[in-house]
């Protein structure tokens, strides 16, 4: 079975963290789109985001090119923590 892809809206949020951490391992959803803010837009979300959790920030987001907060993200569900 496939994974549903799915992006985060407020990805560099504190709760958005907590969807990645809760989303790292999970056996039927991967990360494949972060949308934030305009002062995070283009940046890589290691560089983007100010990780606030106590668990490491997850190896397969680090590397994710944050987006606006517009429609057509390369996902099939949407997780908003705005």
């Amino acid at each position: 079975m496939s994974k549903y892809r799915v992006g985060i809206l407020g990805a560099t949020g504190t709760v958005g963290q907590r969807f990645c951490q809760l989303l790292e391992n999970h056996p039927q959803f991967e990360i494949t789109a972060m949308a934030a803010s305009e002062r995070s837009v283009g940046k890589k979300f290691s560089k983007a985001c100010a990780w606030k959790l106590s668990t490491p920030m997850p190896e397969n987001v680090k590397d994710i090119v944050v987006q606006p907060i517009e429609p057509n993200l390369d996902c099939d569900v949407v997780f908003s923590s705005l």
